[in-house]
């Protein structure tokens, strides 16, 4: 006869949990901390968190999804910054590190995206897919030089010279502990010039 007292339960059908996916990011960082990356499996996170392996996998396919995710979660968050920018006549370049660090800014815990950038930085698996991952960004990065009057080869040459900086700068911040990106950007940015005539 099954014990009346048992503090196991069975999981009830219903409604699929809500999950708060920084909650699961943080739990998810500290696991990778304590036990490497790619020993740490799906489930485990699931358990750790406190939910259902299919929940889990309704907001992230994979662990490089989760890990991702968050550091991406912000781009639509500094389309606005970027016209905002422009208008008060800042130049393409400062324009785009402006909307950057609102992006950043606009993430409701700072220290789980710092979490998130010092382990892609460091699992050549993450690392691998950043090129991927940054694409739609890139994209839209391109487009707004050409826009603005670059052609299409300097857009191009531009937009990988930004992204790579930036994503440099925001490691660099990840990876000291200084709790302000917003010194790294500005640096970063100083070794970025327009072509004459376009700034």
């Amino acid at each position: 006869m099954p014990d009346s007292n048992s503090s196991t339960s069975p999981r009830l059908s219903g409604r699929p949990q809500s999950i708060d996916p920084d909650g699961v990011a943080r739990i998810a960082l500290e696991l990778f901390d304590q036990h490497g990356y790619a020993q740490v499996s799906m489930a485990q996170i699931a358990e750790a968190s406190g939910i259902g392996r299919k929940s889990l996998y309704r907001y992230f396919s994979s662990k490089a999804d989760l890990v991702w995710g968050g550091a991406l979660e912000a781009i639509s968050v500094s389309e606005a910054a970027l016209n905002t920018g422009r208008q008060t006549g800042l130049d393409l370049i400062e324009s785009l590190h402006k909307a950057t660090l609102a992006a950043l800014q606009s993430l409701p815990d700072l220290e789980v995206a710092r979490g998130r950038l010092r382990l892609i930085a460091e699992q050549p698996e993450l690392l691998s897919q950043a090129s991927l991952r940054m694409s739609p960004d890139r994209e839209r990065t391109t487009r707004f030089f050409m826009e603005h009057g670059v052609n299409e080869e300097q857009a191009e040459y531009l937009t990988i010279a930004f992204g790579a900086v930036l994503f440099t700068a925001c490691v660099r911040w990840a990876q000291s502990t200084q709790p302000d990106p917003a010194p790294f950007l500005a640096n970063a940015v100083q070794v970025l010039q327009m072509p004459r005539g376009l700034d």
